[in-house]
């Protein structure tokens, strides 16, 4: 398998108010970003005092822009230079840095610039080169990551936790990190599927967070230079075969009125001759009483893991649904879990690996584990 890495997009944009901070009673829901998440938060957000509900309908336009954004091109990678572009009278460093498809961080760094906003008409910038960078795994597919970055400037004052004015716009920024097959062992349905979870994780936090904005205004229990609004999620390939795809997504986001960022692991498993997603059910016999042994393998390695409080394996009972956050790999079974539902504080992303050979005589006779043996 080759990996490459490719910056797809990059966008600062658009779309007004005062006031102090004070709690409201009306909840807000996290959104279930992914559509298999059990961690829906309900969490009172704040309001800046004196705001009035608005319509922002420049601001959701850029959020659309954000969202098309995320369409993979077929990207000219730069392996010589240096090459240079000139400021003109209404480039902002991230129009230019969109235009060559690379981010205000490369340019920041490749220009020894600590602030995008001081550019001068006339000045020559680096444009940052963008080497490819693979890895050979024999037998696997070419996989490429395309980037999709947004900082979407919502030109609403932003507020900060004691109600002060910050003195600044509040922004909305998005990183997401996707992967596609691509070359002759090209999967369509695998790349629709998941620039589609990209596509849907990212519009349903903009809807959600520009929401929000509009009811209570920009106001921030936890910030950082009045940036208190943000989604990541960026995959890894744990196997990639000719035949599986197993993918993890660590997702984390900071959305209004929660106090600290959130995080959890999803997880994609792709059969690649027929493009469509394994299910836990399909590695085992289903006539053994596998989801008990599973249970008992996962909380036992649970116990050698430092957690102590009531909740550590909840999410590792005897119910089938507990271990849809899966992964193949060539060493064994990783499981991931719900937020919350094992461990304690801050073990939402916890992962545990359960070798192949502790659930012999479960497996799926001549199934996925069976093969992935063979080879």
């Amino acid at each position: 398998m080759r990996v490459t890495l490719a910056i797809a997009a990059l966008v600062a944009v658009t779309a007004t108010a005062c006031g102090v901070a004070e709690e409201v009673s009306t909840p807000v829901t996290t959104p279930d970003l992914f559509g298999n998440s059990a961690a829906i938060t309900t969490v009172a957000p704040l309001k800046v005092d004196g705001w009035v509900t608005v319509d922002l309908p420049d601001l959701r336009a850029a959020n659309d822009d954000c969202v098309r954004d995320a369409q993979p091109e077929s990207i000219q990678i730069v392996e010589e230079g240096p090459e240079t572009v000139t400021v003109e009278s209404g480039d902002t460093l991230g129009k230019i840095a969109k235009h060559h498809e690379r981010t205000v961080e490369q340019f920041l760094r490749a220009n020894g610039l600590s602030d995008p906003n001081m550019l001068k008409i006339g000045q020559v910038l680096l444009i940052p080169r963008e080497s490819s960078k693979e890895l050979d795994v024999p037998g696997g597919p070419l996989i490429r990551f395309a980037d999709l970055v947004c900082v979407i400037d919502t030109r609403v004052m932003a507020f900060g936790p004691d109600g002060t004015a910050l003195n600044r716009p509040g922004f909305i920024q998005v990183f997401a990190r996707w992967p596609r097959i691509e070359g002759p062992r090209d999967s369509p349905k695998v790349n629709g599927r998941l620039l589609g979870i990209t596509q849907g994780a990212v519009q349903k936090f903009l809807d959600e967070t520009t929401t929000a904005i509009e009811r209570n205004g920009y106001a921030c229990l936890d910030s950082v230079e009045g940036r208190c609004m943000w989604l990541q999620h960026q995959y890894e390939v744990l196997l990639a075969t000719d035949e599986v795809l197993s993918l993890r997504n660590t997702v984390r986001h900071l959305l209004p009125g929660v106090a600290g960022e959130t995080s959890e692991i999803l997880t994609e498993t792709f059969n690649l001759s027929t493009g469509q997603p394994i299910q836990v059910t399909d590695l085992f016999d289903p006539t053994t009483d596998w989801v008990e042994a599973v249970s008992t393998e996962a909380q036992a390695r649970l116990e050698l893991e430092p957690w102590t409080d009531q909740r550590r394996v909840v999410g590792a009972g005897s119910e089938a649904a507990n271990f849809e956050r899966f992964n193949l790999t060539h060493g064994g079974l990783v499981l991931s879990f719900a937020p919350f539902s094992v461990g304690g504080s801050g073990t939402n992303t916890l992962s545990i690996t359960i070798p192949y050979p502790a659930l012999d005589g479960y497996w799926a006779q001549g199934g996925y584990v069976a093969r992935l043996a063979q080879s």
